[in-house]
């Protein structure tokens, strides 16, 4: 089991390049990657992409590559000439009538927006830069799982004790229904005794009504798919692949379950259990949400 929360980092340097990786994961219904490069570097997503959803299923991972060449970065410039022409000749003719003091210099065409224009030459990985990137990433991930899989051993833990509780709480459920049904079966005859106090009941007609109000509270179909829910989330623990959604899904309809019997309980101690019960559950929500 793996955590959708993790952290993983990683640096190398090339003959040319320097590249620092850093990746953060947190809880996502889905897989949700986010890659920051810069934008002359944005056609090496795709590259980056691939490696990382080859292992990951969950979870909004956040990735910041750094490509830093180590060779100077040749560069071009672009001058506007008949600008610069223009600017000369009216510099001479102020400078004729005295005012100005001076001539431009290259200072003066460099603060002057659109007239010089300095430009790197691109900086593009290739054979050796693009091994480099693909390794940091591969490592940077492997960092990642490893503390996704340590928080979810931590989380296996969590899930194996809540479970265990609910395993428990409905166990002593099974007994206590069939306690109530006793009770509530007993409390019917007492009140049509009281109603009629000497007259004859029909023994028929009470028969009907003691299986009517049986049918009414009975929670035994809920009890069986709460058991079969049990057995499912169980199962899905052992998943060796992500099962975070699966988790997720068992224990809404545990919820259900558990909703409905608590709806048709007319017993103090059930309805207590199942409040209990469904505290557990909402604890198990809460947890599954981390899981990938």
């Amino acid at each position: 089991m793996r955590s959708m929360t993790g952290f993983g980092q990683s640096a190398g340097t090339s003959s040319s390049h320097r590249v620092a990786v850093t990746l953060r994961s947190v809880n996502s219904r889905y897989l949700d990657l986010v890659i920051r490069l810069r934008e002359e570097q944005k056609g090496l997503e795709a590259r980056i992409r691939s490696v990382l959803e080859a292992e990951l299923h969950r979870g909004r991972v956040e990735a910041t590559i750094e490509i830093r060449s180590l060779r100077p970065l040749p560069a071009e410039v672009d001058v506007q000439t008949e600008v610069v022409l223009a600017l000369h000749r009216a510099s001479h003719e102020l400078a004729e009538k005295g005012l100005v003091a001076r001539e431009l210099s290259v200072g003066d065409l460099l603060s002057l927006p659109g007239v010089v224009e300095l430009r790197l030459i691109e900086d593009c990985l290739s054979g050796a830069g693009l091994d480099l990137l693909e390794a940091q990433v591969t490592h940077a991930l492997g960092e990642l799982v490893t503390s996704r899989r340590a928080e979810g051993e931590r989380l296996f833990t969590v899930l194996t004790d809540r479970i265990a509780e609910l395993d428990r709480v409905v166990e002593a459920l099974e007994a206590q229904v069939v306690v109530a049904s006793r009770n509530a079966e007993e409390r019917l005859r007492q009140r049509v005794d009281q109603l009629l106090g000497d007259r004859e009941v029909d023994p028929e007609r009470l028969a009907q009504e003691i299986a009517f109000l049986a049918d009414k509270t009975d929670v035994r179909e809920e009890l069986d798919r709460l058991a079969g829910h049990l057995e499912a989330f169980r199962g899905a623990l052992g998943t060796a692949g992500p099962s975070g959604r699966r988790l997720d899904f068992v224990v809404q309809e545990m919820l259900r379950e558990l909703n409905t019997l608590g709806s048709k309980a007319r017993d103090g101690a059930v309805t207590e259990s199942v409040l209990e019960a469904k505290l557990i559950c909402e604890q198990l929500r809460e947890q599954v949400q981390n899981v990938e």
